[in-house]
């Protein structure tokens, strides 16, 4: 059994539910068949509160007052019932994604704090990983693993998992009772990312395409009045909601890749663009548009997510360069 392991993939295809099953099978007390799910560590599995497990997720940043104050404390206890929330409803849906408002890090105090729960007094943050206390694993969960340093993905052993199938997909939306006429939708904007299918359950085809519609309509608008409301709109939700602002802009990354599609001949008549939809006269102003670079353009919005960016102006930025590209190419035609 390793001491280390580094679980990646890419966003909702499960890896943090399965490290959660791998760490109740290492505790699990039937040694004939672990994961028996009757023994009294398998039942505290189920409502996370194992006494030997410890979770460390992003947190806020630390309130900028000093140590012990009380406008400290107050945000401390919030973050903490949260957290508990948080880790409530994961218990009851492993999909789910445990996430604080403007959590960004790791904060070097939880860090800190294993250090303590494990017993350990001067070994660096690698040096646990290569050597941990006796019947200790460590398992780091990742979206991202091209962005960990070579020195913490030297002293893991490595399980990549690939998006959720479509046909997995399907029957486990089929399992939880949700709509057959919505199955074809689900499947199709999800990706395999089971985050983005549970976003949507609750919400019938028509309200997901008019999301879809509203933010293709503002941002290929010419108007000054959508660049306004896109720009003062979605800079809010970048700070209230970070993970819809992602989504928003993933439905939009989503229905220009339809036209790609559709150029290309790969698939034909894709629902998102149809006439219904009022989307044409957008369609025809895009098909000869270089698709990789408006992406990229979206890209680098979400990338800037985490470094803190003036949303604002980054938005500006990104409608001024999305409709220079559309003219450049109009100019070459």
């Amino acid at each position: 059994m390793g001491s280390a392991y580094l679980f990646s993939g890419p966003p909702g295809c499960g890896k943090e539910g399965l490290a959660i099953a791998f760490s109740c099978g290492l505790n699990c007390s039937n040694e004939s068949n672990p994961l028996c799910g009757e023994c009294h560590s398998c039942k505290q599995f189920r409502s996370l509160q194992h006494e030997h497990v410890t979770f460390l997720v992003p947190l806020p940043g630390s309130n900028s007052g000093k140590p012990g104050e009380q406008g400290g404390k107050i945000k401390d206890q919030k973050n903490l019932e949260l957290f508990q929330a948080a880790l409530e409803e994961k218990s009851k849906n492993l999909f789910h994604k445990i996430t604080l408002p403007r959590a960004k890090q790791i904060l070097i105090g939880s860090v800190r704090c294993l250090r303590k729960t494990l017993y350990l007094k001067t070994q660096t943050h690698g040096k646990i990983l290569e050597e941990p206390p006796k019947n200790t694993t460590i398992i780091l969960v990742t979206d991202y693993k091209e962005q960990l340093s070579p020195t913490l993905l030297s002293r893991c052993q490595h399980i990549d998992f690939p998006p959720i199938d479509q046909s997995t997909m399907r029957s486990y939306i089929v399992d939880i009772g949700i709509e057959s006429e919505l199955i074809p939708i689900l499947t199709e904007i999800s990706q395999g990312d089971m985050h983005k299918a549970y976003s949507l359950f609750g919400k019938s085809k028509e309200e997901i395409l008019g999301m879809m519609g509203e933010i293709v309509s503002l941002v290929f608008s010419e108007k000054a009045s959508s660049w306004r409301h896109f720009i003062n709109e979605y800079s809010r939700l970048a700070y209230t909601n970070p993970a819809e602002f992602r989504f928003r802009v993933y439905l939009l990354q989503l229905w220009i890749w339809s036209i790609y599609k559709e150029k290309s001949g790969v698939r034909k008549n894709s629902f998102y663009l149809g006439k219904e939809n009022g989307m044409e006269s957008i369609v025809q102003k895009l098909l000869n548009t270089d698709i990789h670079i408006l992406n990229a353009h979206l890209e680098e919005i979400l990338r800037g997510l985490n470094r803190n960016l003036n949303t604002s102006l980054a938005l500006t930025n990104l409608l001024i360069k999305i409709h220079q590209e559309i003219q450049s190419d109009k100019a070459y035609a």
